[in-house]
């Protein structure tokens, strides 16, 4: 993977290896949990359970053809699965994964979502200082031109035909959230503040160029190699409320609704749970309880098809004038 986007080894080793990072990444008693950036913030590293590891080695082969054939693919991007003793301490397991998120835009606002609500609780998991919200937190929608939206869900069907065909299940699609302009109000206090501050300080070129990129420019990309949709792809954001979002009464932008310009930065993360007997157990006693559509714990075929129609309703034609 490191040869396909053109990354140095000598480099990648400098840049995980530094003595904070490993430091971090070998705390005791958080395996599974650890999420730490690099020294460079190019890279990001999770610390896994034992199991997690064995699903990735299993799936790399076909995960590496995958990628290859799909340069647009969703999936982040596995760098590589690395084993760290320290002294006196025990082995701890860890992926690389490339940083999705910029270092130079700020991100408003960045949800984990999966496209269920059982369990997916208004919660915030802090990781790197930034709140990561849920599926029950995320009210917007996104308008894209309607070629971009056609090619994006195709590329999300691949994404997700893969990880069915591989046994797995429980991915989030990782979404951050840049806000360039907003019509109507502001998507918050604090949001509108960090905005700011950014445009502020961050007046780069690389960001300009970022800003400037159009839908238009976007389906100019779509065919050329290395086409990225999950990097700064732009939309017309529109805030819909809960209770819109499941009626889908927020499809049609009305003067009370909030609308921003925005960027978007994502990817399909945390694909590493196969639908083994535990999940088949979990799946079983929350179904008793709970709609089993509305719980996580689904089997591939399901969960893929859940995951789809979900995206297809947050990411909206641009109706044309």
């Amino acid at each position: 993977m490191l040869e396909l986007d053109s990354i140095d080894y000598d480099q990648y080793q400098l840049s995980i290896c530094g003595h904070r990072t490993l430091k971090e990444v070998c705390l005791p008693g958080r395996y599974g949990r650890v999420i730490v950036s690099s020294n460079d913030n190019r890279f990001v590293i999770k610390t896994l359970r034992k199991s997690e590891l064995k699903v990735y080695l299993e799936m790399l082969p076909n995960y590496y053809r995958h990628v290859k054939k799909n340069q647009a693919s969703l999936l982040r991007k596995l760098y590589g699965l690395h084993v760290v003793r320290p002294a006196g301490g025990i082995k701890v397991y860890c992926a690389v994964w490339g940083n999705m998120m910029p270092s130079e835009i700020c991100i408003d606002k960045c949800y984990d979502l999966k496209g269920s609500s059982i369990g997916r609780a208004c919660s915030k998991t802090i990781v790197e200082d930034r709140a990561i919200l849920k599926d029950l937190d995320f009210d917007f929608c996104f308008y894209l031109d309607p070629l971009v939206r056609a090619r994006l869900l195709a590329q999300v069907k691949y994404d997700c035909e893969f990880l069915e065909a591989e046994g797995i299940m429980d991915y989030s699609f990782l979404l951050g959230i840049h806000i360039e302009a907003s019509h109507e109000g502001s998507i918050d206090e604090n949001a509108s503040r960090s905005s700011s501050a950014k445009k502020k300080t961050d007046d780069t070129s690389e960001q300009n160029e970022s800003s400037e990129l159009t839908l238009a420019d976007i389906c100019d990309l779509l065919d050329r190699p290395g086409f990225k949709f999950g990097d700064r792809l732009p939309a017309r954001a529109v805030r819909a409320f809960r209770n819109e979002m499941e009626s889908k009464s927020y499809r049609s932008c009305t003067s009370a609704q909030e609308c921003f310009k925005v960027l978007l930065i994502f990817g399909i993360v945390d694909f590493c749970q196969n639908y083994n007997m535990k999940k088949r157990i979990e799946h079983a006693c929350k179904a008793i309880k709970y709609d089993s559509k509305s719980i996580k714990t689904v089997n591939p075929k399901a969960y893929s098809s859940r995951f789809q129609e979900f995206l297809s309703a947050v990411f909206l034609p641009e109706e044309s004038d």
